[in-house]
């Protein structure tokens, strides 16, 4: 049976709903009664501000584990312990009968220098080498199986490892971007096919950042606004004049 997304999210759209709505749940459960408390203790106004200020200041701290790790698990505490962005990859630019020179110019020279063959002897080079075939492979499939109109999840798709791949080689681009060119061909039968692609570094503390400069924000703009409300309610307790009554909090 057949599922269907939600915009650019790969997720089931029923998924995605579920999921939202037990955050909104746990949301209003566990914010919404604290802010319940506050309202009746403070008032509206200070609870919501004492309230947003406990939980941005929370949310600083939270976010600064997961960007920084300050050795959470010892001197070895790992960093970007939070959500996860885009981890590093190779990344298809181009498949065709020659190596693309659209991104970069120092394709044009494949395969002469400085182009250089990938070094399986080096477990570093065999690891590169290793995962830029991998991705490859991996997208030669996906375009077969397109090109046939053929699903993915069919029992008679194309695989990776149905191509066979010839030689990869590396370079560096002017700008210090990794560069790599994978010839591979189906086993099947057909053409040999050149397959350009570069690195690209992810940006996995993403959404670790996003959270931790949302909570710095949050607590400078309420921060104030609590002092301002305080200083205004002592005043008021020790013989200022009362504020406007808006009803019950």
């Amino acid at each position: 049976m057949e599922t269907s997304s939600c915009l650019s999210f790969a997720v089931d759209c029923g998924t995605l709903a579920k999921g939202a709505g037990v955050v909104i749940a746990a949301f209003i459960l566990f914010v919404g009664t604290v802010y319940v408390l506050l309202a009746a203790v403070f008032g509206r106004y200070l609870g919501y501000l004492v309230l947003m200020v406990a939980l941005s200041g929370w949310l600083i701290l939270q976010a600064g584990l997961w960007v920084f790790g300050f050795w959470a698990q010892g001197p070895d505490t790992p960093t970007n312990l939070g959500p996860r962005g885009s981890e590093e990859a190779w990344l298809v630019v181009s498949a065709g009968l020659s190596a693309d020179n659209d991104l970069s110019s120092t394709f044009e020279s494949y395969p002469a220098a400085p182009w250089k063959p990938a070094d399986l002897t080096d477990p570093e080079g065999s690891a590169d080498a290793q995962s830029v075939q991998s991705a490859a492979t991996a997208f030669l499939a996906e375009q077969s199986n397109e090109e046939l109109g053929i699903p993915h999840e069919d029992l008679t798709a194309i695989t990776s490892t149905q191509f066979r791949v010839d030689s990869t080689s590396f370079a560096t681009a002017d700008d210090g971007t990794r560069l790599a060119v994978v010839t591979a061909f189906f086993t099947g039968g057909g053409p040999h096919t050149t397959v350009s692609l570069y690195h690209d570094g992810g940006s996995v503390p993403r959404y670790s950042w996003m959270f931790l400069i949302g909570a710095i924000i949050l607590f400078a703009v309420h921060l104030p606004l609590l002092d301002r409300a305080e200083r205004k309610r002592k005043a008021f307790l020790t013989g200022g004049t009362a504020p406007a009554w808006y009803g019950p909090a």
